[in-house]
């Protein structure tokens, strides 16, 4: 977890929309290059039988995990605890940890049906919770996916981080988020495990006649985790990697392979006063985010997909975006929505906002809780589905590779996962494509093509900055505040698109984006365009924002060398871009300004886009020559542009293998 907006004062809380009324917009049919996933059940219980078991080991002191506090601070203690869902068999099968993310450690019972409230962290420190409350299973909020891929053949240990780590910051900034400790954490579940599975040992096992003894096999491993969570386990790989060959990490685990890191929602904090960020190269990747997110609410989880997009490890790399999905509910046991029952955009949200708030005083301790709410059906399946395709698909002697199709918009997503929500798919497998522009990072300077104004991301939000102000501007004077001052905050990565923005255009235009040089197609499938939508509202009051109406039509040709152009194809035809998310800004902080004649000074940063990745095959232009030098994109008249656009790449045909 990044930033938690529970408890905000009313300011903060008109800070978090600008306005921006929802959009209704659903994904109809697409021309999809390849239709052969449409049909696929992902979430067919497998043919193994499963058996469970707790397992702890008794707290300690770990230096490995924790590093000896300041002086004058308490020492923590850590444990080993967690669930393993083993498959009835001989074995051995390859495992697969889970890990949460930051959250409250003990919980209030409501009452049956209704959302437990994790509202303090004693547990944490003390390994105890305050009379009336219980021990909050984040652990245990995996469940759903767990017993699923364990029948499938996998060994499934789901970690409960609840004592010294959860709910708390580390005592410097050398991992001020805990991240590299819950890396550690992941790491020393997997010594004992091994070290249980070599010795036949059940021991630290609650189920002790569950025999675990060679049951676990090492070189096929795979990692998930969320939020904190999620940089844990790209830690832990990367722990693991960087170790020198003396480590404890190597000589404990002298075998392990780690096979693939599936992220929800994550943080990408980094660690040291310089944070160190780090990535998942040499293995695959994939990151599941929800776009009414409002806890890792600038989406920092896509910033390793656009650090690793000039990669050549020949692994898959992939962002998949649920629109309407919010961050907590994608653990079945925290339970309240983070996000405040609205989302921003065209998204709706995936949960039932209608239901009456908790009775009495427990409304006031969680404003967010519903009566009979405690997650989200739709959230919890998809994310059960695309963790089974992308750990079938990277992890086990016997992988079917095509899995990873799920994630690749060049495939057609299956009937049952397009029906539960909107979503968005980026996708790259560095050995199997080509990179032929990123005009974001050629243009020079921001120009005007006719009524189509062309400029960086980066400039845009420049340009969006004095409406941002101009927004407070107006709040302050209507709500009896001196001026606010409007600050930035670089804390996300912006990558460096291209954005196009016009108003209505009395006629159609064309606009002409070259590539790096004129590249020959005879070997490649398809063309791909990186692209996203998004438009603000800086008005005050809200009420007077025009419901969004900017749309992203556009024809699409390759250009010849001789600067004439192929048949032209429709964008919509491909992809709808009809879901976004509608702001670039979020509030990071407020701080009063004492005497100063300004009432508070306010923190944003940057809202990374959430893209999509638009593929034409190259045999839909009806090529002339198979040597182009660009793309020619044709807006129609009658229309506003609002277009974002990052990579162009061409693609082979081949299946994700690796």
């Amino acid at each position: 977890m990044k930033f938690n907006l529970h408890g905000l004062s009313s300011l903060l809380l008109a800070a978090a929309c600008f306005a921006c009324q929802p959009h209704d917009g659903q994904n109809s049919e697409q021309k999809i290059v390849d239709k052969s996933h449409l049909d696929r059940d992902l979430l067919a219980t497998g043919p193994f039988a499963i058996e469970e078991s707790f397992y702890k080991v008794a707290p300690s002191i770990d230096r490995d995990i924790l590093p000896a506090p300041p002086f004058g601070q308490p020492e923590v203690k850590t444990d080993i605890r967690g669930k393993l869902y083993l498959p009835k068999g001989n074995g051995p099968f390859p495992v697969l940890v889970f890990l949460h993310g930051n959250h409250g450690t003990c919980g209030k019972v409501t009452g049956p049906g209704n959302p437990r409230l994790d509202l303090n962290v004693d547990y944490t420190l003390t390994g105890q919770c305050p009379p009336g409350m219980i021990e909050a299973p984040s652990f245990l909020g995996y469940e759903y996916s767990a017993k699923h891929l364990a029948s499938w053949g996998y060994a499934v240990i789901s970690i409960n981080a609840n004592l010294g780590i959860t709910g708390r910051d580390g005592y410097n900034s050398r991992d001020a988020g805990l991240v590299y400790a819950r890396g550690a954490l992941v790491l020393k579940h997997l010594i004992k495990l091994r070290q249980w599975s070599k010795a036949g040992d059940e021991q630290a096992l609650v189920n002790k006649d569950l025999d675990i003894k060679n049951k676990f096999d090492f070189t096929e491993v795979g990692v998930m985790g969320h939020s904190r969570g999620g940089e844990g386990v790209r830690y832990a790989y990367n722990i693991y990697e960087t170790a020198k060959a003396d480590s404890l990490w190597k000589r404990e685990l002298p075998d392990l392979k780690i096979k693939g890191v599936f992220e929800i929602a994550p943080v990408d904090f980094g660690t040291g006063t310089t944070p160190l960020k780090v990535e998942a190269l040499g293995t695959a990747w994939t990151v599941l985010i929800g776009g009414c997110d409002r806890d890792v609410s600038n989406f920092m989880g896509s910033n390793p997909y656009a650090r690793m997009l000039g990669a050549q490890d020949g692994y898959p790399k992939a962002i998949f975006a649920i629109w309407g999905a919010n961050h907590n509910f994608f653990n079945s046991e925290w339970q309240v929505s983070e996000a405040p029952h609205r989302c921003f955009g065209s998204q709706k949200p995936l949960w039932n906002t209608n239901a009456d708030p908790l009775p009495g005083p427990l409304a006031m301790e969680d404003p967010y809780a519903l009566e009979g709410v405690t997650g989200s059906v739709a959230q919890q399946t998809l994310a059960k589905a695309l963790m089974y395709s992308f750990f079938k698909a990277n992890v086990g002697k016997n992988v079917d590779s095509t899995l990873m199709h799920t994630f690749d918009s060049q495939y057609a997503l299956p009937r049952a996962l397009d029906q539960l929500a909107p979503s968005s798919r980026e996708f790259i497998l560095s050995n199997n494509t080509v990179r032929v522009a990123r005009p974001g990072k050629t243009l020079k300077a921001k120009h005007t093509e006719g009524a189509i104004t062309w400029q960086t991301f980066d400039d845009k939000l420049q340009a969006d900055l004095p409406l941002l102000q101009k927004y407070w501007d107006a709040y302050a004077l209507d709500n009896g505040y001196s001026r606010m001052i409007v600050t930035l905050v670089p804390e996300s990565f912006a990558r460096p698109a291209l954005v196009l923005e016009g108003p209505v255009l009395n006629a159609a235009q064309t606009i002409d984006i070259p590539f790096d040089a004129t590249t020959n197609t005879e070997h490649y499938w398809t063309v791909d365009a990186t692209l996203a939508r998004r438009t603000g509202c800086y008005v005050y009051p809200e009420t007077d924002c025009v419901p969004d109406s900017s749309v992203a039509e556009v024809d699409v040709a390759l250009i010849y060398e001789d600067g004439s152009s192929s048949d032209f194809v429709q964008l919509t035809d491909y992809i709808k871009l009809e879901n976004y998310h509608s702001n670039y800004f979020e509030m990071a902080y407020s701080e009063p300004i004492a005497n100063s004649g300004v009432s508070y000074r306010l923190g944003f940063s940057y809202v990374p886009l959430l893209f999509s990745t638009a593929r034409f095959e190259l045999t839909d232009f009806a090529l002339q020559n198979p040597n182009i030098k660009g793309l020619r994109l044709k807006f129609p008249a009658g229309k506003p542009v609002a277009l974002a656009l990052d990579e162009i790449r061409l693609v082979k045909r081949a299946n994700v293998a690796h």
